[in-house]
């Protein structure tokens, strides 16, 4: 019988790495890095369960690094195998690991030259991996279109839509004759810029994620974007908006774009995306424009809005420092645990007439989460910094399927499997999993870091 542990995202919310038995062989489902306080991103030092020079494959669901940025360490310590996304997928791997790579290089700099502090992450005396491990990984890269089968260690399975990111899939495989999905991470339903989740049919078991398992995310996001733009615009000072580079910057000008187009105040806006990332991610949507929806006008502007200034280089960034009147500045990371954000909160957390908008979830012990908190003072880069600029907090522009889309996606299932709740924090995983034995009748067991089942 086929055995899955949970190395993984079980018990927190990042760090996916699902590991598959069957037929004397082995292989992954995702095999990503921990984020956020120091507690949770010192997993990355453990061993794992398994060497990775006998491990057959790793089946990968979407580009984040939280599911992808432990590849170059597993390929550093030996992994010799085949890696297997969607084409789109691989051209977002290349981008994240990249920046993970030289994100890496930068922190260990600083943290040697400033001391830690709020802003700069917990990291190791020395990188996890370099450019090179990075370069080795890229090449054993094999691309799989959704809904072509392919075969690991003798299972069959295929990609189906996960809605979550461009490329974002969920993994539905046929393992010694047990059907099992793998959630990945699950994307939200009528979004503007990606298509829907894929409906499921039958299932043994479910691996489903449950990072938004026990809330619902506001109804009208455009309206709670319109509204923090306004009380910005009042304030009179630069928007500094923290998002990830890999969906959430082209969710916002999206957003902006279709506001530019009801509202004057909001038309005359001046938007700078500061992340030479995210303008890389642009690139990505271009070349696969099959993978989303249609967007208006977004021929003459980047994802149809206007008023939009690039910053690739260095100095390009610097440019914004200056900025003294209304004007919004689109920055990686989005939890503010590093990138050129950094620098832009430096600049404005101290101006009263700032505001940092925050629009997406903010992991426990980040700068994000420290200033949604509400911290009178920060500490970055071994500065003490009071916070005097407006802090807002936008749950609507999650990426993440809430408790009522992930209801609605198991809710398409023809009979009633056993699901393991992975990818959330304890609370979420516990609501979650009551949730779901009352409400669909499912066997719900919150997954264990560590804990082996039998498929």
């Amino acid at each position: 019988m086929a055995r899955l542990t949970f190395v993984g995202a079980a018990g927190t919310v990042t760090g996916s790495k699902h590991l598959i038995e069957t037929n004397g062989q082995r292989f992954f489902v995702d095999c990503g890095m921990y984020q956020g306080p120091a507690a949770v991103t010192k997993l990355n030092l453990a061993p794992l369960p398994v060497t990775p020079a006998d491990v057959e494959a790793v089946v990968v669901t979407h580009g984040h690094i939280d599911h992808t940025g432990y590849l170059p360490k597993f390929v550093k310590d030996g992994f010799k195998g085949t890696i297997y996304c969607t084409p789109a997928t691989a051209a977002v791997i290349e981008i994240v690991l990249t920046d993970a790579a030289g994100l890496q290089a930068h922190l260990n700099d600083h943290a040697r030259r400033h001391g830690g502090g709020h802003g700069i992450a917990d990291v190791p005396e020395t990188p996890l991996y370099d450019m090179d491990d990075v370069t080795a990984t890229l090449a054993l890269l094999k691309t799989v279109p959704l809904h072509t089968p392919f075969t690991v260690c003798g299972a069959t399975m295929s990609y189906r839509n996960a809605g979550h990111i461009i490329g974002s899939a969920f993994v539905d495989m046929m393992v010694e004759n047990r059907h099992v999905i793998f959630s990945g991470d699950l994307g939200r339903y009528g979004r503007p810029l990606l298509y829907d989740p894929e409906d499921l049919d039958t299932a043994d078991v479910v691996v489903c994620e449950s990072t938004y398992g026990d809330r619902v995310h506001p109804p009208d996001p455009l309206g709670a974007l319109q509204d923090a733009l306004h009380a910005a615009l009042t304030r009179g000072g630069p928007i500094v908006i923290p998002a990830f580079a890999v969906e959430r910057t082209q969710d916002l000008l999206l957003a902006i774009g279709t506001l530019q187009g009801r509202d004057e105040r909001i038309a005359m806006l001046p938007v700078h995306v500061d992340s030479p990332m995210a303008i890389k991610v642009d690139a990505v949507f271009a070349k696969f424009p099959d993978v989303y929806r249609p967007i208006p006008n977004s021929a003459a502007a980047p994802f149809g809005c206007r008023n939009v200034t690039l910053h690739v280089t260095t100095d390009e960034s610097k440019t914004l420092n200056t900025l003294q009147g209304p004007a919004v500045i689109i920055s990686a990371s989005g939890m503010a645990s590093g990138g050129r954000i950094l620098h832009h909160i430096r600049n404005q957390v101290g101006n009263p007439k700032a505001t940092i908008l925050f629009v997406g979830f903010q992991g426990p012990g980040t700068l994000g989460s420290i200033l949604v908190g509400g911290a009178k003072t920060i500490k970055m880069y071994g500065e003490i910094i009071p916070v005097q600029a407006a802090i807002a907090n936008l749950a609507g522009y999650s990426a993440h399927a809430d408790k009522n889309e992930l209801l609605r996606w198991l809710g398409t299932l023809k009979n009633k499997p056993t699901m393991y709740a992975v990818h959330g924090d304890p609370d979420a995983v516990t609501a979650f999993d009551v949730t779901v034995k009352t409400q669909l009748g499912f066997n719900a067991i919150a997954a264990v870091r560590g804990n082996s089942v039998d498929l």
